[in-house]
């Protein structure tokens, strides 16, 4: 077995007694260090019992499954799932104790003195975006449904495992929760690098996610396993092209981040700036509005000519909100906050929601239009050639530098 493959699955199935039809028959794939790889397919396929799989959660019947070239039935169960993080809805938290016991309850069955687990615990909060003072010693229920999802997060990475399972881990959030709580993910994973195996029904999500997507049929038969590229531009069936759905070219919006266009820049002004001031602005500039930040350049509002009336002394309230993105962020979720506001740009901001640029529709149709083209060039270079070579997985690195790629 190579070096690179962390999880491997080879003919695996599973028959619960009673039942004519195996939940799962005869899967085999392999999973690649560092790479996140989503199972999706309809309710009840069998997605969520072959993830289970990869920790004994659910034994096997037939088949072998490896982890890091270990057979995981070699295995004692309690400690093989030690070493893999387990994310769920919610959560999954034990309501009755503290953030920190929950974080800290793997290390303490691994024999983690004291000192060490709060040291652990500060750290994962700090990186999943949670100020220890403030949260360590709340209870679940003290907290909102994303911030009981970090928490779960930071309680599966607490023992540092090399392998992370998720199951829907953010399908009982808000829209907007969950697409903060999917860009704060891929950002984590850029610095952690973790085999994930990651379970959704959400399409949309897969492609966001995956570094590769296994879509399942009925017993977790695997109709096509690839990169989101190739699914969107290829899928292998009807089935696949059925499950993908109407507007693929719009679902291609999925595949490219907002950091990897360039930037405009917009004309930045506190609330305590004075209308006529601004109002000569737009006048000189043609510019069609101004943004109002706050002291530590977050954005506030558009302002714009109609906005700005002679009575007011200020800028304080007036204007749209204004949308924000990040730069992990996709074309899909730029579009969407642009819509939603109805003023065809979004503004671009860091970890801490503060201004960076300013994407608008015209950059973004030009981005659509560049993996238009890209694509058409793909598809005549895999018609000419006589064989196929499937693209590398995707990665999921930083942005290049600040302001996006120029």
């Amino acid at each position: 077995m190579s070096d690179d493959v962390m999880i491997s699955l080879d003919h695996v199935s599973k028959r619960y007694r009673g039942q004519k039809v195996p939940a799962v028959e005869n899967v085999s794939m392999t999973i690649h260090r560092g790479e996140i790889v989503v199972l999706v397919g309809p309710s009840g396929c069998g997605k969520t019992t072959t993830m289970k799989m990869i920790n004994r959660l659910i034994e096997p019947s037939s088949g072998r499954i490896t982890l890091d070239g270990a057979d995981v039935t070699s295995l004692n169960p309690t400690e093989l799932r030690r070493r893999i993080g387990y994310v769920i809805q919610q959560g999954g938290l034990f309501p009755h104790m503290s953030v920190a016991t929950n974080i800290g309850m793997v290390p303490r069955m691994l024999g983690w003195d004291r000192r060490r687990i709060d040291a652990r615990v500060d750290e994962l909060l700090d990186l999943v975006g949670l100020e220890p003072g403030q949260f360590r010693n709340r209870l679940p229920q003290q907290l909102s449904g994303g911030q009981q999802q970090r928490v779960g997060v930071a309680r599966a990475l607490a023992a540092d495992p090399p392998v992370m399972l998720m199951d829907e881990p953010f399908g009982a959030t808000d829209p907007l929760t969950r697409e903060h709580l999917q860009n704060e993910f891929l950002r984590l994973q850029e610095k952690l690098q973790k085999t994930i195996v990651f379970v959704t029904h959400d399409f949309d999500e897969a492609i966001k996610m995956g570094s590769r997507i296994a879509v399942l049929g009925e017993r977790s038969r695997i109709r096509q396993f690839d990169t989101p590229e190739r699914l969107l531009a290829a899928p292998a069936d009807e089935t696949v092209a059925q499950f993908i759905g109407a507007g693929a070219s719009l679902k291609q919006l999925n595949l490219r981040r907002v950091g990897s266009i360039a930037y405009d820049e917009a004309h930045l002004v506190t609330s305590q700036e004075s209308p006529a001031a601004v109002l000569r602005h737009l006048d000189e500039s043609g510019d069609w509005a101004v943004l109002t930040v706050d002291g530590e350049r977050r954005p506030l509002r558009w302002v714009g000519p109609r906005d700005l009336r002679p009575e007011r002394d200020t800028l304080d309230g007036v204007g749209i909100p204004a949308p924000t993105v990040e730069p992990r962020a996709t074309l899909r979720d730029a579009l969407d906050a642009m819509l939603t506001c109805g003023c065809g740009a979004a503004v671009v901001v860091d970890d801490a929601g503060r201004y960076r640029g300013v994407l608008g529709i015209d950059r973004l149709m030009r981005a659509i239009t560049e993996m238009r083209e890209t694509e058409r060039s793909r598809d005549r270079g895999v018609a000419e050639a006589s064989y196929y070579r499937p693209p590398m997985p995707r990665t999921l690195a930083a942005p290049a530098q600040r302001g996006g790629a120029r």
